[in-house]
């Protein structure tokens, strides 16, 4: 079962101090390590990729923190890479967006947009 949007979102424009989303499938776009399960996120910048236990640890009384559910985490372009110090834009679909690495289209539905690490909702916001 898919969580609602209601499980997952905040606010629309929401920037918390940190944000950490665990439970994930992470697509990282990084041949070398091409899936993780959680990202931490700062000042609007990726700061870890990687397991929920080590994204946790990282994770303060201020840091907002998500739980995915399973639900995939991508880039919103197909050639963006999410590794740390790369900017904060990531979005949270049921599915991958295409197949994976292929570009293909398909209908998945956007859960939870993030750009510059604001929380946004809208499918404009990344162009789409």
């Amino acid at each position: 079962m898919t969580p609602g949007r209601s499980d997952l979102t905040a606010e629309p424009s929401s920037a918390p101090t940190a944000l950490a989303i665990v439970n994930a499938r992470v697509w990282t776009g990084d041949p070398r390590r091409p899936w993780a399960d959680a990202v931490f996120l700062r000042a609007g910048r990726i700061e870890t990729v990687g397991s929920s236990a080590e994204v946790r640890k990282r994770s303060g009384a201020a840091t907002k923190v998500i739980d995915a559910k399973g639900l995939v985490i991508q880039h919103p372009r197909e050639s963006g890479v999410l590794a740390p110090g790369a900017p904060a834009d990531l979005m949270l679909v049921d599915r991958p967006l295409g197949t994976v690495g292929q570009g293909a289209p398909n209908d998945a539905e956007i859960v939870l947009a993030i750009e510059s690490g604001r929380i946004v909702t809208d499918r404009d916001a990344l162009g789409r």
